[in-house]
Protein backbone atom coordinates (compact mmCIF):
# COMPACT_ATOMS: atom_id res chain seq x y z
CA UNK A 1 0.00 0.00 0.00
CA UNK A 2 1.45 3.36 -1.03
CA UNK A 3 1.84 6.14 1.48
CA UNK A 4 -0.24 9.21 0.69
CA UNK A 5 1.45 12.29 -0.70
CA UNK A 6 -0.07 14.34 2.14
CA UNK A 7 1.52 12.06 4.77
CA UNK A 8 4.90 12.22 3.04
CA UNK A 9 4.83 16.04 2.97
CA UNK A 10 3.78 16.23 6.63
CA UNK A 11 6.52 13.80 7.67
CA UNK A 12 9.13 15.64 5.62
CA UNK A 13 8.26 18.95 7.25
CA UNK A 14 8.38 17.39 10.73
CA UNK A 15 11.74 15.74 10.06
CA UNK A 16 13.35 18.90 8.71
CA UNK A 17 12.01 21.09 11.53
CA UNK A 18 13.26 18.58 14.10
CA UNK A 19 16.74 18.46 12.56
CA UNK A 20 16.98 22.24 12.69
CA UNK A 21 15.56 22.56 16.19
CA UNK A 22 17.33 19.71 17.96
CA UNK A 23 20.48 19.21 15.86
CA UNK A 24 21.06 22.80 14.75
CA UNK A 25 21.17 21.60 11.16
CA UNK A 26 22.55 24.11 8.71
CA UNK A 27 20.84 24.97 5.45
CA UNK A 28 23.59 23.13 3.58
CA UNK A 29 23.11 19.97 5.66
CA UNK A 30 19.35 20.15 5.18
CA UNK A 31 19.77 20.59 1.44
CA UNK A 32 22.08 17.57 1.09
CA UNK A 33 19.89 15.44 3.38
CA UNK A 34 16.74 16.42 1.51
CA UNK A 35 18.31 15.63 -1.86
CA UNK A 36 19.52 12.25 -0.66
CA UNK A 37 16.14 11.19 0.74
CA UNK A 38 14.22 12.51 -2.27
CA UNK A 39 16.53 10.76 -4.75
CA UNK A 40 16.39 7.43 -2.93
CA UNK A 41 12.66 7.16 -2.22
CA UNK A 42 10.23 9.91 -1.19
CA UNK A 43 8.45 7.48 1.14
CA UNK A 44 11.60 7.39 3.29
CA UNK A 45 10.38 10.60 4.93
CA UNK A 46 8.01 8.35 6.86
CA UNK A 47 10.77 5.99 8.06
CA UNK A 48 11.77 5.72 11.70
CA UNK A 49 13.35 9.00 12.71
CA UNK A 50 15.73 7.77 15.38
CA UNK A 51 16.82 4.50 13.81
CA UNK A 52 17.01 5.47 10.12
CA UNK A 53 16.87 9.19 9.40
CA UNK A 54 19.08 10.52 12.22
CA UNK A 55 21.96 8.12 11.41
CA UNK A 56 21.75 9.19 7.76
CA UNK A 57 21.80 12.85 8.78
CA UNK A 58 24.80 12.25 11.05
CA UNK A 59 26.69 10.61 8.15
CA UNK A 60 26.11 13.72 6.08
CA UNK A 61 27.16 15.97 8.94
CA UNK A 62 30.49 14.15 9.30
CA UNK A 63 31.40 14.62 5.66
CA UNK A 64 33.71 17.31 4.50
CA UNK A 65 31.44 19.78 2.83
CA UNK A 66 33.24 19.70 -0.49
CA UNK A 67 31.50 18.70 -3.68
CA UNK A 68 33.97 15.85 -4.21
CA UNK A 69 33.22 14.39 -0.77
CA UNK A 70 29.48 14.58 -1.35
CA UNK A 71 29.76 13.08 -4.84
CA UNK A 72 31.85 10.22 -3.46
CA UNK A 73 29.32 9.66 -0.68
CA UNK A 74 26.40 9.46 -3.10
CA UNK A 75 28.26 7.15 -5.49
CA UNK A 76 29.57 4.86 -2.74
CA UNK A 77 26.14 3.63 -1.73
CA UNK A 78 27.21 3.74 1.95
CA UNK A 79 24.04 5.64 2.83
CA UNK A 80 21.98 2.56 1.87
CA UNK A 81 23.29 0.39 4.72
Amino acid sequence: MAISKKMIIKSKNNVLKTLVKHFNATQEEISVFETLVENEDRENWTCGFEDELVPLFMQIRRLDKTKDSLDSFFKSGKHYS
